[in-house]
């Protein structure tokens, strides 16, 4: 599969080797370069040129070189994290229709990314320079995911959104969709893995009504995994159902009672679904990167898990 990402950042920073009195020209010649990408957003976020020039006249040289230092220190690992991010839902995305590019660029802050419709295809755009003016730069890989779905559902700009914060809705939404529930926790696992980057296995294991202390796997989004059947106490999964709690594994190579699904899994976290006082089931994450679990993340998904134990 091609290259779903472009990194074009060092291109706008050229903007420093010109005297501010020519960073017009210069953003006419960078216009000419990637049209029609640049005049469609422009004509997207109604650039005329007198917004251009207020725009331009309020960056500063100090901030752009400060931007410029930040990004060629990362630059290819930020681009890594996103193309492996969209990659790696590939199934989720539908990125085998090659019928968009993301570009990472810099442009005027005006939004955090805009979609515009480019000669071939149609083309992603996320503005450093607006992630960075945030503070957010270092979310990248989490804008280009959002950016992506968002375009996926007809959207050509927004800002970047704290998930957790619209998911609860989403989810409600699948909960109650007049489908059966294997489905729903199917939908579910899909929900949570397109729309968190560092979400990249997500399943089910349910208890087994048949044989006491054991879990069953049920719905998953992901790889494939050889655990199908899991007793209580072995592993992550087990052990946090036999002692009824959440279990955060921020680097599973330090836990000695872990069942290994593959060497791309570095953390972990298992959430009990409880019903009548008793565990019924779990929600079970592996992630691909090392401690990205944080305190917003387990009050989600125990909210999660709390809303599928009224389907259960």
């Amino acid at each position: 599969m091609r290259s779903v990402v472009q990194n074009k950042v060092e291109e706008f920073l050229e903007i420093l080797r010109w005297d501010k009195t020519k960073w017009k020209d210069f953003w006419r010649a960078y216009r000419n370069k990637y049209g029609p990408i640049i005049p469609e957003y422009e004509r997207i976020h109604s650039v005329d040129e007198t917004l251009l020039e207020e725009v331009l006249d309020n960056f500063e040289r100090r901030e752009l070189d400060r931007l410029r230092r930040s990004w060629m220190e990362k630059s290819k690992e930020h681009k890594m994290r996103c193309a492996e991010t969209l990659s790696s839902r590939d199934d989720l995305l539908d990125l085998h229709r090659e019928d968009f590019v993301l570009f990472i660029m810099g442009l005027l802050g005006l939004s955090d990314w805009t979609a515009v419709r480019g000669n071939k295809e149609w083309v992603v755009v996320v503005d450093v320079v607006s992630l960075w003016r945030k503070g957010i730069l270092e979310r990248l890989s989490d804008v280009a995911l959002q950016a992506v779905n968002r375009f996926r559902e007809g959207k050509t700009r927004g800002d970047f959104v704290e998930p957790f914060d619209y998911l609860t809705e989403k989810l409600e939404k699948i909960l109650k969709e007049n489908t059966e529930r294997d489905k729903k926790l199917l939908n579910v696992c899909e929900m949570l893995r397109r729309e968190i980057s560092y979400y990249d296995w997500v399943g089910f294991y349910l208890v087994d009504p048949q044989k006491d202390k054991e879990l069953i796997l049920g719905p998953f989004s992901g790889e494939p995994t050889e655990h199908v059947r899991i007793p209580f106490g072995r592993g992550i999964c087990g052990q946090a159902a036999e002692r009824e709690t959440t279990f955060v594994v921020q680097d599973v190579t330090k836990e000695t009672n872990y069942l290994s699904c593959s060497p791309k899994v570095k953390s972990e976290i298992v959430v009990p679904i409880f019903k009548d006082g008793k565990v019924i089931g779990e929600l079970d994450i592996d992630s691909h990167k090392e401690a990205p679990f944080r305190d917003e993340d387990v009050k989600f998904l125990e909210k999660v898990c709390q809303m599928v134990s009224e389907i259960l």
